[in-house]
């Protein structure tokens, strides 16, 4: 497949295949080219502004030409750099910015969480009662047994946090990206759209994607069309906010026929391939629904990422689509 622009319709002959560059395929780019990806991911949370400036440099001299998507935090909390730690239920925790079990490294989370909220981290594979709320500081008793690894997402399940501008690391990445003419930036938990605002003057030359990973992301789908040039929907941080089952309703209730912009699914679309050769017959058949509802394209996270056989993962994701298409 060609490289096709960020924000092609999802048209017969133009369906997006965005492939995660990661550990497992940091130097598989012009193979992943070749079997069929048409544009590249960064997620900019696991890399430095050194390692970002080095990522784009190397797609540009692999793949000139290539649209590349820098994923940005966004509002998205992560946990900091750490050992991994094993987690039994009932376990109290200190979550923190400095001098605690876990630390955070974001003062919006402490500032807006309550006695009684809830904290999902990774995706909701582990997740923490808060008992108490101090200034820079929460204790909380972890619900279930999980483990806790550095860089993971973290946030609040019933009222995600909201940013008032962009973070630091944000910034910074949006200075390197719009120095290495990075094609787009994508603002994860995007809430209403109006942060699009805030990349568009950080880098004006990137395009805007908006990743819809909140319950209020849903509700505000069309004004958030609006504002960005295209839309991922984002079903792992939206699971971990609103549940399996508010899940499915959510994503059954978006047409993206009916919205100004392309609109792209990414999580778990073809997961299977990350560790083994062929997809589900669930996920072909969900993959054949996309297309027929008027998505644009799909984005493979872990598949390319860290799985077993990127460049596989992408030609049997191309394969599949050349063969629904006819």
């Amino acid at each position: 497949m060609p490289f096709l622009p960020l924000d092609a319709p999802g048209r017969a002959g133009a369906f997006q295949l965005v492939a995660t560059i990661g550990p497992a395929s940091a130097s598989l780019a012009a193979n992943l080219a070749a079997a069929g990806a048409t544009a590249f991911r960064l997620n900019a949370s696991h890399l430095s502004p050194a390692e970002l400036a080095d990522a784009l440099s190397r797609l540009d001299r692999d793949c000139p030409g290539a649209p590349v998507v820098v994923d940005l935090q966004g509002a998205k909390m992560r946990l900091g750099p750490a050992l991994p730690r094993e987690v039994s239920r009932g376990d109290l925790l200190r979550f923190g910015e400095t001098d605690a079990d876990v630390l955070v490294p974001h003062r919006e989370l402490f500032e807006q969480a309550r006695v009684g909220d809830v904290l999902s981290v990774d995706d909701a594979r582990v997740r923490f009662e808060v008992l108490s709320v101090t200034v820079g500081a929460i204790e909380a008793r972890a619900l279930n047994g999980g483990r806790l690894l550095p860089r993971k997402g973290i946030n609040l399940e019933r009222h995600p946090v909201r940013l008032h501008g962009l973070t630091a690391s944000d910034a910074e990445a949006c200075r390197v990206s719009a120095r290495h003419r990075a094609s787009a930036l994508a603002f994860s938990f995007m809430l209403d759209g109006s942060e699009s605002a805030w990349l568009r003057a950080a880098a004006p030359r990137c395009r805007v994607v908006g990743k819809i990973e909140r319950r209020e992301a849903v509700h505000h789908l069309a004004e958030i069309a609006a504002h960005v040039d295209v839309v991922w929907v984002c079903r792992g941080d939206l699971g971990a906010q609103v549940g399996p089952a508010a899940l499915a309703r959510a994503v059954a209730s978006i047409e993206p026929a009916h919205l100004a912009v392309p609109v792209l699914m990414a999580g778990q679309v073809l997961e299977h391939l990350t560790q083994h050769p062929e997809p589900t017959r669930s996920e072909v058949c969900h993959l054949f629904d996309l297309m027929a509802r008027g998505y644009a394209g799909i984005v493979l996270s872990d598949e390319t990422a860290i799985g077993r056989d990127p460049v596989h993962a992408v030609a049997t994701a191309a394969d599949l689509l050349a063969s629904l298409r006819s």
